[in-house]
């Protein structure tokens, strides 16, 4: 027997769905970050404020396949932030980062598709831009999943993270119940350990990739909460916490 379960949140910078081999044989839908972003405006009782939320890092100069692909992960999610706060100047700039660190990774960018998104920017045609952002990380999932399995795991681990940071950010300033539910998903962290698990001994062996499993069951267990109740304001600061200090190693690495 076979059942789809449909997380509200996960910010991988990904849209996939992935089969996780338990008893029920269930499977985990990871939207977008695009999604998840409005989902969380519109539940949030106070508007974000989205041009606050991210350091926009521009850094591209890691030489670990590991630490570009956490890295390539964190700045698409940044990317979708800038779109979010339609600041076209960040937003070019994270397109950017992001061209150079996936042709790190042998997974170019196609620059007529980057250009034609670049246009719409100008244009301020945020919704087609979004819609192409999504559409162009689909296709970098796939030239990874050919290319290098570590790199391409470890793409998603890094875009939910930093996704992960900046919804526990806006929460932590502006916290609601409604919109906690929005990362309450404890069998999508179940699914993001196995993943890491399951990369090279290489990988796994890196200083901070070590850290993320432990990170993450520690997530899953703050995240955990009966259903329909609310994920406690302590958690989401707790995380926000967790996340930051991940997402500062993540960004600042010298391999």
């Amino acid at each position: 027997m076979k059942r789809t379960i449909v997380f509200c949140f996960c910010l991988s910078t990904v849209a996939f769905t992935a089969s996780i081999a338990s008893a029920q044989q269930e499977k985990v839908f990871v939207p977008s970050a695009r999604l998840v972003f409005r989902a969380l405006d519109s539940l949030s009782k106070s508007k974000v404020t989205w041009k606050g939320l991210s350091s926009y890092n521009r850094t591209s100069t890691y030489n670990s396949r590991f630490m570009i692909a956490l890295n390539l992960g964190s700045r698409v999610s940044d990317a979708f932030v800038a779109s979010q706060a339609k600041d076209d100047e960040k937003f070019v700039q994270m397109a950017l980062t992001m061209g150079e660190l996936a042709t790190k990774l042998g997974a170019e960018i196609d620059p007529a598709t980057n250009q034609q998104m670049l246009e719409l920017v100008k244009a301020g045609n945020w919704n087609e831009v979004r819609a192409m952002l999504d559409k162009q990380q689909d296709e970098t999932k796939r030239k990874l999943n050919r290319l290098d399995k570590d790199a391409s795991v470890l793409v998603v681990v890094g875009g939910w993270l930093e996704g992960l940071h900046i919804t526990t950010k806006a929460l932590s300033v502006n916290y609601n119940e409604s919109a906690s539910s929005i990362i309450a998903s404890p069998k999508l962290l179940d699914y993001l350990i196995g993943e890491i698990e399951n990369i090279s001994v290489a990988a796994r062996n890196h200083p901070i990739i070590r850290k993320l499993a432990p990170a993450l069951l520690e997530i899953k267990n703050l995240v955990n909460v009966e259903k329909g109740k609310p994920v406690p304001h302590e958690n989401i600061k707790r995380i926000y916490v967790i996340t930051s200090g991940l997402i500062k190693e993540i960004e600042s690495s010298k391999d």
